[in-house]
This record gives C-alpha cells, sequence and structure tokens, in this order.
C-alpha cells in the first residue's frame, strides 16, 4: 500500500524587503489550508525577503526584521503544522560571507531542521557568492514516518552548463537520495524565460527517475523589477509522473498527497509515458507565456512600486500600440493614458492610428503638436551659430517628447513605459534621453517579429477590463488594426522615413541577433547564414549602443539573455573579435 504525505504548496508572490507584508501572507495561506489535514507546507526560497533581495542583506535592519518573522512563525507551528521556509539566516562558518541561503523545517515551535543551499550561481542574473556562503552537507528531516531530503533551487541545477562547461563539480539531489530521501523538496525562485516551464519540468522529471524519489518543486510567482517568475509549482512521484501542476502567472496555495512508495517500481525512461499528467497538456504556446508574463511584469512593477498610472507616448506604430495595451492588459483602462505627439512631419495617418488604438481600448488619450517646441530648439541652436545635421534634427523631435512625457508622468504622478524593443535596443535604433525615456521597457527583450505576435494575440483576445473576466463590452474585433499591422515600421523623424532605410529587414535581423546575442556566436560562426556585410554592421552596431543601453530603463526579461543585470558588457573596449 503506498504512503502519502499531504503537503501544503505555497506559491508566494512576495515584495522584496518587505518582510511583515511577505509573513502576513504567508500565514494567510497556511490559516486558509491548515485545517485540510497538511503534514508540511513549504514556501518559495527566500520567502520572507523576497528574490532576489540584492543589496538588502547588507543591512541589519533587514536581517533583524526576517529573524523576528522566522521566530514569530516558529511559535506559530505549536498548534499549525510545520512549515519548510526559505530563509536567509546566519552562516556557521568561520570565515566568508555572513549568512547562508538556507531552507529551515519550523515544527512544534521549534527549528526542527536546517538546510543550507550548497550549489550558489554565479551566472546570468544570479549573484549568490556575494552574499552567501554554501552549504557543505545534505539533510534529511522526518515528516510523518517520510524521509524528506531538502534541497534549494540551484542544487537541482547541479548539472548547468556555462560557456561549454558544467557549473558545478555536486550532485546534491543524488546525495539527498542516497541518504534514503522518499520525497526530495526544492523551495526555488526560478525566473521565467520562453520556454522555461517546460524545460523546468522535463528537469524534474529527469530527478525523479534518477533519484527513484518523489520531488516537489515550490516556485516564487511575481515580478521584481525585470525578472519574472512564473511559478507553475509541481509535485511528480519517483515514476516521473506529474501528479500536481499549480497554474502561471499566478499566487497560489495547493494541497498535494505526495505518494512515498509508488505502486509500481521506478522506470529509468526519460520520458512522461506513465499514467498521470501527460507533458503536453500542462505547457502553453510561447506567446500566451509571453503575454502572461509581461502583463505580470507591468503589473507589479507599478503595485510594488506605488504607483498606479501608466502613460505611453503613442506614435500610431505597432510598439506603441502593443505596450499601451500590455499596459491595460494589466492595470485597466482607466489607469493608461495615452498620448500622441505629432511634429511637422508626422503623417495624419499616424495621429489618427494612435487615436484609433487609445479608443479601442477605452484609455484616456490627447493629442499634443510639438511643432512649436521644435522650431524653437532648432531655433535656437541656430542663432547659436550651429548647423544642424537632418540627424541632429531628428533627435531634437525625439528628446522633446521624451521631455514632454516626463512632464505629463510628474504632474499625472505616474511613470512612463517606453516602448523600445530588443531589436532596436541592440543596435541602437533610438534616441538616448528622447524614445529611450521612462521608468520601465515591457518590449525591452522583445525582438520585434515577437512584438507583431503579441499584437496578433491581442487582437485574438483582446484586454480584459479592470476587475472583470472578460473584454470590455462593445469593444471591436481588432484592438490593434490591419493599418498598424501592414504599414512598415517606421521611427517617423523624417518625412517618409522606414526602419528599412537604416537597418536590415526584421526578418533577418532578429535571428541575426538571437544568434549573436543568446547563442552568444561569432560573426564567423553565422556568416553561412546571413550576407557578411549585415553581419559585420550588427554586431559593430550592437558594440557602439552599449552606452545607450546602460543609459535605459529596466527591461522586462523573457529570454535567456536579456539586456541588463544579466548582460555584463563593458562600454569602452573593442569588440572586432566578436566580428571575426
Amino acid at each position: 500500500m503506498s504512503q502519502t504525505v499531504r503537503i501544503g504548496l505555497i506559491q508566494h508572490n512576495p515584495v522584496v524587503g518587505d518582510v511583515e507584508t511577505n509573513r502576513e501572507q504567508l500565514w494567510e495561506a497556511i490559516e486558509t489550508h491548515r485545517n485540510e489535514g497538511v503534514d508540511l507546507f513549504v514556501t518559495p526560497e527566500l520567502a520572507l525577503l523576497g528574490y532576489p533581495p540584492r543589496d538588502l542583506l547588507h543591512h541589519e535592519g533587514v536581517i533583524a526584521a526576517q529573524q523576528e518573522a522566522i521566530a514569530w512563525l516558529t511559535e506559530k507551528t505549536t498548534d499549525s503544522p510545520p512549515v519548510l521556509l526559505g530563509a536567509a539566516v546566519e552562516s556557521n562558518q568561520k570565515t566568508g560571507p555572513p549568512l547562508t541561503n538556507a531552507a529551515l523545517v519550523l515544527a512544534d515551535g521549534e527549528l526542527a531542521a536546517r538546510y543550507d543551499k550548497r550549489l550558489l550561481p554565479t551566472y546570468d542574473v544570479f549573484d549568490e557568492h556575494r552574499y552567501f556562503a554554501a552549504g557543505t552537507k545534505a539533510r534529511t528531516t522526518q515528516i510523518t514516518g517520510a524521509t524528506v531530503g531538502l534541497t534549494v533551487c540551484e542544487d537541482a541545477w547541479h548539472d548547468t552548463v556555462i560557456n561549454g562547461r558544467r557549473r558545478h563539480s555536486k550532485n546534491p539531489l543524488a546525495e539527498t537520495a542516497e541518504m534514503g530521501a522518499d520525497i526530495i523538496i526544492t523551495p526555488s525562485a526560478s525566473p521565467f524565460s520562453l520556454g522555461k516551464p517546460t524545460r523546468r519540468l522535463e528537469r524534474f522529471v529527469n530527478h525523479a527517475k534518477t533519484t527513484a524519489s518523489a520531488v516537489v518543486f515550490v516556485n516564487q510567482v511575481g515580478a521584481n523589477d525585470d525578472l519574472i517568475f512564473d511559478g507553475n509549482s509541481f509535485v511528480i512521484d519517483e515514476r516521473g509522473t506529474v501528479i500536481h501542476k499549480s497554474d502561471g502567472f499566478t499566487t497560489e496555495t495547493a494541497v498535494v498527497d505526495v505518494p512515498v512508495t509508488a505502486t509500481e517500481p521506478p522506470s529509468n525512461k526519460n520520458t512522461l509515458s506513465q499514467p498521470g499528467t501527460e507533458l503536453s497538456s500542462l505547457t502553453t504556446g510561447d506567446v500566451s507565456q509571453l503575454r502572461d508574463a509581461l502583463t505580470l511584469g507591468i503589473r507589479d512593477y507599478f503595485e510594488k512600486t506605488g504607483f498606479k498610472r501608466a502613460i505611453v507616448g503613442m506614435s500610431g506604430g505597432i510598439d506603441s500600440s502593443v505596450a499601451t495595451a500590455l499596459a491595460v492588459d494589466a492595470l485597466g483602462s482607466e489607469n493608461v493614458y495615452g498620448v500622441t505627439l505629432p511634429s511637422a512631419i508626422t503623417a495624419t495617418q499616424s495621429v489618427t492610428d494612435a487615436q484609433t488604438v487609445a479608443s479601442r481600448l477605452g484609455i484616456e488619450f490627447d493629442s499634443i503638436p510639438i511643432s512649436d517646441c521644435v522650431s524653437a530648439m532648432e531655433s535656437g541652436l541656430e542663432d547659436a551659430g550651429l548647423p544642424l545635421r537632418e540627424l541632429t534634427k531628428e533627435n531634437i523631435q525625439a528628446r522633446i517628447r521624451g521631455d514632454m512625457l516626463m512632464a505629463l508622468a510628474n504632474d499625472h504622478d505616474a511613470l512612463v513605459l517606453t516602448p523600445d524593443n530588443k531589436s532596436e535596443a541592440a543596435v541602437g535604433y533610438c534616441t538616448l534621453y528622447g524614445d529611450t525615456v521612462g521608468a520601465l521597457a515591457p518590449l525591452g527583450d522583445c525582438y520585434k517579429t515577437q512584438v507583431y505576435e503579441l499584437a496578433d494575440s491581442l487582437n485574438e483576445q483582446p484586454p480584459k477590463a479592470a476587475g472583470s473576466e472578460t473584454e470590455p463590452e462593445n469593444s471591436p474585433e481588432d484592438i490593434i488594426p490591419d493599418r498598424i499591422l501592414e504599414k512598415p515600421p517606421t521611427a517617423e523623424l523624417r518625412a517618409d522615413q522606414t526602419d528599412e532605410d537604416d537597418l536590415p529587414a526584421y526578418d533577418v535581423l532578429d535571428p541575426l541577433l538571437n544568434s549573436v546575442i543568446e547563442h552568444r556566436l561569432s560573426g564567423e560562426q553565422i556568416h553561412a547564414d546571413f550576407p557578411e556585410d549585415i553581419v559585420r554592421e550588427s554586431i559593430s552596431r550592437l558594440a557602439q549602443s552599449e552606452f545607450k543601453r546602460q543609459q535605459s530603463p529596466p527591461v522586462l526579461r523573457i529570454s535567456k539573455k536579456a539586456f541588463g543585470q544579466g548582460w555584463e558588457y563593458p562600454i569602452a573596449a573593442s569588440y572586432k573579435h566578436l566580428k571575426e
């Protein structure tokens, strides 16, 4: 007969550093389900602090607040089920960082077990060696007669390959299984990227089979600055059968009976052919994932910074239309303000298209001409004896728009969303202090071709009205009209301008950039797939635009390699070997 352990999976959305609120949210989840026979509640990694806390960990007041919260939760377990809590605690080691990233088992009013994370990621967006000492020992504990192994996030990514080499030499899951673990629990803060929920699930299916242990993965959900966490917590039995999966991109607490002994012997097959939930039914298409992630990223950025209203400069183009629609998805139409800022060369159609999108989204909208401002600035410079190049005149328009948007943001107590995309940011096709102004770039990790895919999704399923489960009443079929989808992309800073006057076609540029940015391929490695002159020019522009990217708003990370904290390239450097 199969024994089970009833585990409560708390898929939690913390506010980084707000220990008191995070504790209250965790306790609310426990209180709601404490009478359901739960043997152990499990939180995500660093659940009281939120992930990543970064240099907040260097402040004694933050750590002291967390210690008070741990003591409070520990006392609560005198008459409630045990809790496996992710926390930063004082290291027992004599040298090195003063903290460890730990999993604490709180039971019967005491600290029943402690495990210190052994594998600390220091690559891409992670920098845990800056803050934590690595644990040295595997650890198990007893829960209702079952042997439960404790690990934390990166421990399950022991075979991660970075730059062609395996990152870690140890396998904490295997060592935990050798100690007789019936269940291995992994509290995590695993950031989202497109396709990662599927890859992550497949990884843990393999872990279950190779360790012959049931595995429990509890992931943080929500967005913190540029990082989005998708949740998608799950439980897999020792045969590799998925017996539970939480929803993605939403808070959720699930109570799951986890089998300790399967009714059939473990299988060595790396498939999901066993009875139970099939992998294919647990995944969604990339565009659906993309939209869910960006909507969550925008919403949490505003909620966690204390702002309600977003302002978007609407040009009548694809990027600003999609950014505005995503803002409505996240914040509700009543909290989004669109404004078009036409100059003397702006086509009437562009203003009309911007107004059409705003009307269909049901947002507040204004048109504020900037021609007089542009003329005044040009005249002032020319009166000073400065002949202006055409490029200078183009950028004056963009920078005046930036000033206008920031002024409106001040006046409305709002944040500006910049609609720039990854293709433009990569090659510097943007005006610093112009179209790059703002608090957040929701499309900054989306290539131009992905922006069009998002537009199709927004037309197929229009943004919902705030607080409603349905699309706005009497909304038109297409939020973004065909005229925007079909016209050539343009910055519209000079008459009859199109992006292809200055850039390769996006169906060429985007895969080229993806090869260089996400896959770190050199010019020589991709010459067979793209024209050599386009390769060299694109890589040159990528290098020359680093100074712009480092002064631009944070982007919502949805790829394996986004511009931001995981992109660490120098400004004053030679990139000649990337071209070769």
